[in-house]
This record gives structure tokens, sequence and C-alpha cells, in this order.
């Protein structure tokens, strides 16, 4: 602990009026003069009196509510302050040593108290959780005397909790171990083997005699086969969406869309790998920093839970690039973004002018329009996309996890549908522009900005576009805990 003691000259104008008064009382033989000498030397003798000799400076506990959120969860911080010495201590301030990239929403790590011996209080304030482990410093402890001539200032380590750890992945996954590795299933619109009825056909020489509909052969005469839902093996491909596009937050210091995304897609993955099912991973709009080596040529780094590659340097790669928070790169309220040079346009994978549903010189409409004739094989089609599309096994189920901010996921959907792949979409909702969403600090309840309004508008639109396109969507509303937007996308996958 460090500690510094210094006497603040505070009483020199006291000083200087009593003997100014005290020379006019000898000089004139004025008693009355004398007399109010003595109210500035009363000031004086009082600052000359006050020590804090002897005092010992307060303990500090602090504690973290929840100890492990998740990114964009609030965290209730409480500094337990109290005063083990003997003697009273009339002027005390404390400053908790907030982390930088942590911000504080509600309350103030700041407080000036007075605290009697063996009395203690207690200062919360709120910080939104954000991606990584963040160290607290040791709070700053200011001790005065209370005509504040003399004080000390300490750093006092703190107990409890130091470092706040925003959960990366399930710890408790809510299925059971499954061995061994095994694909997923998912049910189509053609009949066939399966256990959901689909329909009835006429009878057809060599059919099980099992699948006969010997009810209706008894009432009718007729032999008819009965067709179940047919399902098919699917191989989870878990898509996380870093681009810079997707780099958007609601207010500051709160976690940005590709943040959200790399944490969900690990949870996502987690309970898929828990369940046993043999899932794939990869990430769009990485740069070659990001990931330990570099990325492969086609600009995609693979990893599978049962094959080759770490998924865990995958999504440790997307969070790296959710943390390059470039101002030229990252929207804020409908601002339309450029890319600062052709080697970050290739990571971004839309067009330049396009941002939350609007493109320079154009409306919503005309952008659809334009995005609805991008060919989906070869030609006008995004090179991000054709990349993907060639890594893809032919049984693969994308899982799609991105803010949408853009057309690309739309562009994608119908890409993947023209293959026959399936598509669901895990969308965190950062727009901050719905009803349930999470305000600024100092923002009105249901007064959301108009950027933030028409940036949820777009984005609801691009979500409707997405399930004209056969997609399953999942809308997260960061508000709500993750589990149950998982539980919707299990519901797809299993």
């Amino acid at each position: 602990m460090t500690r510094t003691r210094e006497r603040v000259p505070r009483w020199r104008g006291a000083l200087a009026g009593t003997l100014l008064l005290t020379t006019l009382g000898l000089l004139y033989a004025e008693h009355r003069l004398f007399a109010a000498a003595l109210v500035p030397l009363a000031y004086v003798a009082f600052g000359a009196l006050s020590s804090l000799s002897g005092t010992t400076a307060p303990t500090v506990e602090r504690s973290f509510e929840p100890t492990s959120p998740p990114p964009g969860a609030r965290v209730e911080v409480s500094l337990r302050v109290r005063n083990e010495g003997e003697s009273a201590l009339a002027d005390v301030r404390v400053i908790d040593g907030v982390p930088d990239e942590l911000a504080v929403v509600d309350g103030s790590p700041r407080a000036a108290l007075a605290l009697r011996p063996g009395e203690e209080a207690t200062v919360s304030y709120s910080v939104v959780a954000k991606r990584g482990d963040h160290e607290f410093d040791d709070p700053a402890v200011r001790v005065r005397t209370a005509s504040a001539t003399d004080r000390v200032t300490a750093a006092v380590e703190a107990d409890g909790d130091t470092t706040l750890s925003c959960a990366q992945s399930v710890s408790d996954p809510p299925f059971g171990r499954a061995s061994p590795r095994r694909v997923g299933t998912h049910a189509t619109d053609s009949g066939g083997e399966g256990v959901e009825f689909h329909s009835t056909r006429e009878y057809r020489p060599g059919d099980p005699l099992s699948r006969i509909d010997w009810r209706r052969f008894g009432k009718t005469g007729d032999l008819t086969t009965v067709q179940f839902r047919e399902e098919r093996a699917a191989r989870p491909v878990v898509v996380v969406d870093a681009r810079p596009v997707a780099r958007t937050t609601p207010s500051a210091g709160y976690p940005n869309g590709a943040e959200l995304s790399a944490y969900a897609g690990e949870r996502l993955y987690d309970a898929l790998t828990a369940a046993g099912v043999a899932t794939s991973v990869t990430a769009v709009g990485l740069a070659d920093e990001d990931l330990t080596g570099g990325l492969p040529a086609d600009e995609l780094p693979w990893a599978a839970s049962d094959g080759s590659g770490s998924p865990r340097l995958v999504f440790e790669a997307a969070g790296r690039a959710a943390d390059r928070d470039d101002p030229d790169a990252v929207p804020g309220d409908g601002a339309v973004v450029r890319p600062p040079n052709e080697a970050e346009e290739k990571h971004i994978g839309v067009p330049e002018d396009s941002i939350y549903g609007e493109e320079t010189g154009k409306d919503v409409s005309t952008a659809a329009d334009a995005d609805s004739t991008t060919a989906t094989d070869g030609g006008d089609a995004d090179r991000s996309i054709r990349r993907l599309l060639a890594r893809l096994p032919a049984d693969a189920q994308v899982v799609l996890v991105s803010p949408v901010p853009d057309d690309w996921p739309a562009s994608l959907a119908r890409s993947l549908s023209t293959r026959g792949h399936d598509l669901a979409v895990l969308s965190p909702d950062v727009t901050g522009g719905s009803s349930g969403g999470e305000l600024a600090v100092g923002e009105s309840a249901g007064d959301p900005s108009p950027g933030r309004t028409v940036a949820a508008t777009h984005r609801a639109i691009r979500l409707w576009d997405l399930r004209t396109n056969g997609a399953t969507t999942v809308d997260w509303d960061v508000d709500d805990p993750l589990d149950l937007a998982l539980e919707r996308s299990l519901k797809t996958l299993l």
C-alpha cells in the first residue's frame, strides 16, 4: 500500500487577518479589535491542532454481482469501506480503480464518507461487462481532518474480488455428454423414412408391410402406403460474423455486435458438442493479425470438433477482430461507413456504401432490388460468400451468428438456398432501438434516438427478408439471457 501524507496551509488568510487585527488594536489601543482577532485566530488554532497522527486507513472489500457475467450484462460493483481504527474519520474520499474498458452506467465509483470507529459504508455502482478478464486497480483513498489541513492519500489493496471475468463459454451445458460424435438431423418437405407423418400414396410393390395403412385397407379395400417426413443427416457449421460493419454498438462502453456474435457462437458450439453433435466453425471478416499463424489463402479459418483445427482459436480470433475499434470502420447511429483502404475492404464482404439498410443515394427498396439481382453462382457474387460456399460440406447446415447490419446475410441465404443448404440465423440485437433494448446513460426510457429507431426498423426488415428466403431466424434481445435464444436455436439443429 502506497501512502502519502501532506500538510495543507489552508488558513493563511485567517492567520493574516489575526495579525492585521492585532496590529491595528495595538496602534489604536482598541480592545474591540483584539476581540475581533480571536475569530480568525480560532480557525488558525483549529487547523494547527488537527492531525491524522496515529490514524489507520480504512479497509476496502470489493464484490461483483454476478461474478461471471455474459458480455453486455450489467454488473453491480460494491465497495465496503470500514474504519478499523479507534479514531473517527471525518472526511474519507474513495475512488475505485475501474478498468478503462468498462463503462460505468449507473451510480459512481467515487464517494465521500464520514466513519466512526468500527463503522462501515457501502459504495455501489454498475458497469457493463465486456469480453475477457478485466482487473480492477486498488481503490484510491484520501482521509482528511475536519479542518482539511492534514491529509493522507493511499492506494488501499482491496479484499474480495479484483478481476471481473466475462464468461466465454457455457459452464453447465443443458445437454448430457454423448459419444461417439454424430451429425445432426433436419426434417425435409419430402416423404420417406422418419417418425413424423407426411402423407399417403398408392401402394407400390416392395413397400414395407409396416408402412401400409391397414385401417384404410379394412374400410375401403385400397392399399395405401404411409410416408413420413424424411430426416436427413446434417452437419452444423457455425459462422461468426466479425466483419467491420458488424462491430456496431448502441452506446459507448457496450459490447459491439461482432463481440456478442463471437460469444453467442462459442456458447452454441459448446451446446452442440456437449450433445454429441459434430460441429464445424468458421468466421468472416478477420485479418491476418487476428488469427495465430495468419489466415489461410481463402481468408476463412476452419476448425471442426472431430477434425483438424482448434475451434477455440477461431473464436479467439473473432474476439480480437471485434476489439479492433477503428473509428473509421465502426458505424455509429445511422452513419455511413467506408473502408479506410482496399486491404480492409476485402474483409468487409459488403458494398462500401451499405450500412443498416441504407446505401448512399438509394432508399431501402432500391438497395434490396439491387441486392436481389446479385448472382449466386460466380459473376457478381460476393467473394466471401463464394469462398464460404466452396468450403461447406455437402451435408452442411449453416448457423450464422450475426447482428444482421446489412444485406450480406440475405445474399448468403439466397446462395445457400440454391444449393440446398439450410440456414439458421442467431442475431443479437445491438441497435438499441427496440422497446426492450438497453438505452444509453441519460436517455429517457421509451425515447430512443431516431438513429436507433431507424436502425432497428432496417434490421427487422432484413430479418423478415431472411425468413422469406427460407432461413430460420432467432432474434436475441441482449437484455434477455442467451440461454433462451440458444434453446430456440438448438430446436432447429437437434
